[in-house]
């Protein structure tokens, strides 16, 4: 196997997965600690912007692959978005919520975790499709 190759396909995504996902830790316990809440919102409100930032990047990876190169811009994303979403920790904390007897709070999350990224998702992807209209 090609070394490059290697690094290109295993080692990048994994580097950028561990930045996502520091940056994902810092979020959360600056978020928790600002907004004391019965419900965990802090993976929620992570989760949206990372899927914002899907949407974003649908628009705007041609770009990217031209200035990077197409592996390397895609897996730079993928690597860095995938650890910086949570979309497993926000089902557990759902289902956890449900547990401890709070049914109205977790069938909430659950809801708000499966529509409200949805959402932000494709509002990203509708801002940077005008926003690329304007600049080309």
């Amino acid at each position: 196997m090609n070394s490059l190759y290697v690094f290109i396909m295993f080692i990048l995504p994994c580097f950028f997965g561990g930045l996502g996902a520091v940056l994902r830790c810092a979020m959360t316990k600056k978020i928790s600690a600002a907004h004391k809440s019965e419900v965990p919102v802090a993976t929620l409100f992570i989760n949206c912007v990372a899927s914002f930032a899907i949407g974003v990047m649908s628009n705007v990876f041609m770009v990217a692959a031209a200035i990077c190169g197409v592996r390397f811009a895609y897996l730079m994303i993928l690597g860095f978005l995938g650890g910086f979403s949570t979309f497993s920790t926000a089902i557990f904390e759902g289902v956890d919520l449900i547990q401890r007897k709070r049914i109205k709070d977790g069938v909430f999350l659950l809801f708000a975790e499966l529509i409200v990224p949805f959402f932000a998702a494709s509002v990203g992807y509708i801002v940077s499709q005008i926003l690329l209209l304007y600049v080309i």
